[in-house]
């Protein structure tokens, strides 16, 4: 009995080193070559499509244009009567594109607020930086612009 019983834990023994053996093996092969290749029925490409992508923890995917992440821009106007405020928003936009073309502009509607926010920084004090700039080149909005936390585009 104790004969039987030795037999197999050697058995089972040389089997799991041996398998052991094998990933480190794969393992070694895969750091060496860098490459995984993976082979799938062609009906799951057409099922699912042929772009490749990863999603971010904040919901982002890598196949999409601009990657956003947290970070400042700086609200120009805000106003929540429908037309008079929508119309107003559209028109500061023009104004700020055709005095700082290279800044970009955003427009956005959040019940019941129509906005108009400006830039994509990844700190506050490039946002407080450039916020001195916007109050001085434009005077009219300057006590209307603040610094917000938003998603950005990169």
């Amino acid at each position: 009995m104790m004969k039987r019983f030795l037999i197999s834990l050697y058995f089972i023994c040389s089997l799991a080193f041996a398998f052991g053996q094998e990933s480190q093996n794969i393992c070694t092969y895969l750091q060496e070559t860098g490459r995984v290749t993976i082979q799938q029925d062609k009906r799951i490409t057409e099922l699912v499509g042929n772009q490749p992508r990863a999603y971010f923890a904040d919901g982002s995917r890598s196949g999409d244009a601009s990657q956003n992440i947290m970070g400042y821009r700086i609200r120009v106007f805000s106003g929540n009567q429908q037309t008079t405020s929508k119309n107003r928003c559209y028109s500061i936009q023009s104004y700020i594109n055709r005095e700082m073309p290279e800044l970009p502009t955003y427009v956005a509607f959040k019940t019941p607020n129509w906005r108009v926010s400006v830039g994509d920084f990844r700190t506050s004090e490039e946002a407080s930086s450039m916020l001195a700039k916007l109050r001085k080149t434009f005077p009219n909005y300057a006590k209307d612009m603040f610094i917000v936390k938003e998603k950005i585009n990169l």
